[in-house]
């Protein structure tokens, strides 16, 4: 049995939404991106992308310490570019 359509652009702006308030940090999203979203396994990612299953893991449980490169890979599949924010929310306003 297949899982639902989801909205894959609804999710992407809840899970934005949602991280630029500081509820989810940016591995979460790609998690929730690459699973609800995308439906895609860790391994499938990687084949895909040419990056290791400890590189992808890390990604997405902000551990380790990804080369930026990677970074850009795997955020890009994700619909997303890496990119700098005011470490203070408060001031995207």
């Amino acid at each position: 049995m297949s899982k639902p359509e989801i909205d894959r652009f609804a999710l992407k702006a809840e899970l934005t939404q949602r991280m630029l308030q500081g509820e989810i940090t940016m591995g979460e999203v790609g998690k929730l991106i690459r699973t609800e979203g995308l439906q895609m396994s860790q391994q499938e990612v990687c084949k895909l992308l040419g990056l290791s299953r400890q590189v992808v893991s890390d990604i997405e449980n902000n551990a380790g310490n990804p080369r930026l490169d990677s970074l850009q890979k795997y955020f890009r599949l994700m619909g997303y570019e890496v990119a700098l924010l005011p470490r203070q929310r408060s001031e995207l306003r």
